[in-house]
């Protein structure tokens, strides 16, 4: 008896490191700092498993048992909603749990036929055979469950997990008549039932695969939605920025004549009145022409940020030949593209907060270049996801559609404490 405690002992945290791999990587936001908590929910598993296997006798009530003490613990450990851990629980009872046995008790017991159950201590028992070959096929899953969870980024919904749930639901009762057949019977009457849990259980995978793709998609129409909302507002501010831009250069030329006439008073007041409205137009005298009016307005509307955070600002931009690109793509690229050098300055002293913009054409293709200087020893630019610790991450995916959209190209590079994005443009033939 001592080889079965040892086996199932082994069997149990074999469980247990599959429960641990599926929850760990599915549900993404702890309640608690400290990485102890995460342990907790497999820790009670293997301890209720334990329990529940050879100090009672509860049987199969010992299931129901360990699922609602194991989502309880999640719901208290993880912010995640009740339907994820849910989600969770079933692919541990079907793939880690049910499928090695459903594939070893069968195989083995057409093995050795009646000779599958041996007596050990009084107690009917499978050959320890059988829990080796569970074992091996259990490190299989293990290694595919991997596979699939370990880029999980997915929530699934209460609709997801009802379409999971209907389908491990089956085949869990039809897995547990077909225990119950063999434990009567003691022996395999009919090998079909095993065959529809293995098809039951691959049901169950392609449910949830199907969850996960719907899921998947709904997320991706969410962020494409808000993407053009957030686009389609900050085109509008432009828009609007477009039209008091426009309205204050007609004020500044009439405010200029009206300054000359103040100066030629003698009044120290009317001196004092005249040298803070310079200072107070002063922006304007030191206005960036492009070439490109809504690109003029853009980029007054960063400087003036830039100018507020301490940030040296230098643009030299001959954009003349821009016109071809459309307003709404020119903030996607030079809005992102500044956004960023913005967020990435503001974490340096000031005396090292730097950013350029030069733009021009060169052998028919219009260029673009945005330089900021960086914290030395980030992350190199990854061109994954948001989770980088570099905030350059944000916006670049719209800025390389954008500039695709013209046949161009978008290079990034980061090293040496700056960051540089690099954009050209193929001109359009003329017709």
């Amino acid at each position: 008896m001592g080889l079965y405690y040892i086996l199932d002992f082994i069997m149990t945290v074999s469980e247990v490191a599959g429960l641990y791999m599926i929850y760990i990587h599915l549900c993404k936001n702890p309640r608690f700092s400290s990485p102890f908590w995460k342990f907790l929910p497999a820790c009670v598993n293997f301890c209720i498993a334990w329990i529940t296997t050879w100090l009672t006798s509860l049987g199969a009530y010992k299931f129901f048992l360990t699922a609602v003490i194991y989502i309880v613990c999640l719901n208290i450990i993880y912010k995640d909603s009740i339907s994820q851990g849910i989600v969770c629980y079933e692919l541990f009872i079907l793939l880690v749990v049910y499928l090695p046995e459903i594939i070893s008790i069968p195989c083995l017991q057409w093995l050795y036929g009646e000779a599958a159950l041996v007596e050990v201590d009084g107690v009917h028992m499978l050959r320890w055979e059988i829990y080796v070959f569970a074992l091996i096929i259990r490190a299989f899953v293990l290694i595919g469950i991997h596979m699939l969870v370990r880029n999980w980024r997915y929530r699934f919904g209460r609709k997801d997990t009802l379409v999971v749930s209907l389908s491990f639901s089956i085949a869990l009762a039809v897995n547990m008549l077909s225990a119950y057949e063999y434990l009567n019977l003691g022996i395999l009457s009919n090998s079909l039932v095993y065959i529809i849990n293995i098809f039951l259980v691959v049901s169950f995978v392609v449910s949830f695969l199907y969850s996960k793709n719907t899921v998947c998609i709904r997320e991706q129409e969410l962020k494409k939605q808000q993407t053009i909302e957030r686009m389609n507002q900050q085109f509008s501010y432009y828009q609007e920025r477009a039209k008091d831009e426009e309205r204050v250069r007609a004020l500044y030329h009439d405010m200029k004549n009206h300054l000359l006439i103040l100066e030629r008073q003698n009044s120290a007041e009317t001196k004092q009145m005249v040298s803070d409205l310079r200072r107070r137009i002063s922006d304007y005298e030191e206005y960036i022409h492009t070439g490109n009016e809504f690109l003029d307005v853009i980029i007054h509307d960063k400087a003036k940020k830039a100018k507020e955070q301490q940030i040296d600002f230098s643009a030299v931009l001959h954009f003349e030949d821009g016109g071809f690109i459309e307003p709404m793509d020119l903030s996607t690229i030079f809005g992102n593209a500044l956004d960023n050098a913005i967020e990435a300055s503001v974490k340096l002293p000031p005396e090292q907060r730097l950013i350029t913009v030069k733009a021009g054409c060169v052998r028919e293709m219009l260029s673009v270049v945005f330089e900021n200087n960086c914290r030395q020893g980030e992350a190199e630019y990854k061109h994954t996801t948001k989770s980088d610790c570099f905030l350059h991450g944000f916006g670049i995916q719209n800025m390389k559609t954008a500039v695709e959209k013209y046949g161009g190209q978008c290079l990034i590079q980061q090293k040496f404490g700056q960051f540089t994005v690099k954009i050209i443009l193929p001109l359009p033939e003329e017709k």
